[in-house]
């Protein structure tokens, strides 16, 4: 981020800030991946859930917006720069809208409408409004967003034209939900904050420092494009954790372990004996491994062959087990 020193064209980034955007994104991905095992069925599915795993991802939301008011604060000192302003936003705005499009082709039934990305873009448009007025406007005003939701509440809200303000009463079936309320009040007190101390950041220490060592340097450059590489590294995770289990088969064993779980209820909810379905299940599981056949659902479903096959493993098993 940078520090204007003398006058509007000298501008010094602030290594320790870009550093500090670095580690945030170390976060996310940390936080990804967990999503990510748990998808390929090699951590619990509950592990996205556990109350540790929920703390990480809004440290990490809270950073990433409060930065963004920093950010804000660092880059416009004497007031807004309309242009570069509008180029940054349109830069996020269209990132956002890549994010929307890229989720509808992962899971159409949870699409990102308002994740992150879309809260960055509407809370700088409010943070733009106050790089002018005194750090206890932006402070007052982003600590009474953060407390919106918790004093009110109504399914007023709930509709999708409204749902994201972030005053309803349910959230969305989305794979990533950052409402404008509360979390634009972080991005407004992290403006507050900056404005605050602007006066002394020139003075500052740590303004001046710059990273030696490999961990410092790597942090600074991921924070320096920070956009780019939230964008791509969900799908190189994604890939190398699907690569992986191709080639090691865990798809499969996962596949048949499902199939064991699923397979003796349902055939016993059909009427058939607990004892006699057990065997079927674990004949037809057997069976199919043997003949090289998938029980991926997914192939399943696209593969008439293999349907036909596996319906005639399932007969000969169901008469083998009576």
């Amino acid at each position: 981020m940078a520090l204007e020193t003398s006058g509007p064209q000298k501008r010094t980034r602030i290594a320790a800030i870009d550093v500090a955007r670095g580690v945030a994104l170390a976060g996310m991905v940390a936080y990804h991946l967990i999503w990510d095992f748990a998808h390929f069925g090699l951590i619990a599915p509950s592990a996205p859930f556990a109350p540790a795993t929920r703390a990480l991802s809004h440290t990490v939301a809270s950073a990433f917006l409060a930065l963004v008011g920093v950010s804000l604060a660092l880059a416009h000192p004497h007031g807004l720069r309309r242009e570069a302003f509008l180029k940054r936003l349109a830069v996020v705005v269209g990132a956002a809208l890549l994010v929307t499009a890229a989720s509808y082709g992962i899971d159409a039934n949870e699409p990102i409408l308002f994740g992150i990305l879309h809260c960055i873009a509407v809370a700088s448009v409010i943070g733009a409004l106050f790089v002018s007025t005194p750090p206890w406007a932006a402070l007052i005003v982003g600590a009474a967003m953060v407390a919106a939701p918790l004093a009110y509440a109504s399914a007023t809200f709930n509709p999708p034209a409204l749902v994201w303000l972030g005053l309803g009463t349910r959230s969305p079936d989305t794979l990533d939900w950052r409402p404008l309320l509360p979390w634009a009040g972080v991005t407004l007190i992290g403006l507050g904050l900056a404005q605050a101390a602007a006066a002394r950041l020139a003075i500052w220490r740590w303004s001046g420092w710059r990273p030696r060592r490999w961990p410092g340097r790597a942090a600074a450059f991921a924070g320096r494009h920070s956009l780019v590489i939230y964008l791509v590294h969900q799908p190189i995770l994604f890939g190398m954790l699907w690569s992986l289990v191709m080639a090691t088969g865990l798809d499969e064993r996962r596949a048949r372990e499902d199939y064991l779980a699923a397979c003796p209820p349902a055939c016993a909810a059909h009427g058939g004996d607990a004892g006699v379905c057990a065997k079927a299940c674990a004949c037809v599981a057997d069976r199919a491994e043997a003949a090289g056949l998938s029980l991926t659902g997914a192939r399943i479903d696209a593969d008439g062959a293999l349907q036909a096959k596996l319906r005639d493993i399932v007969e000969a098993c169901s008469r083998a087990a009576r």
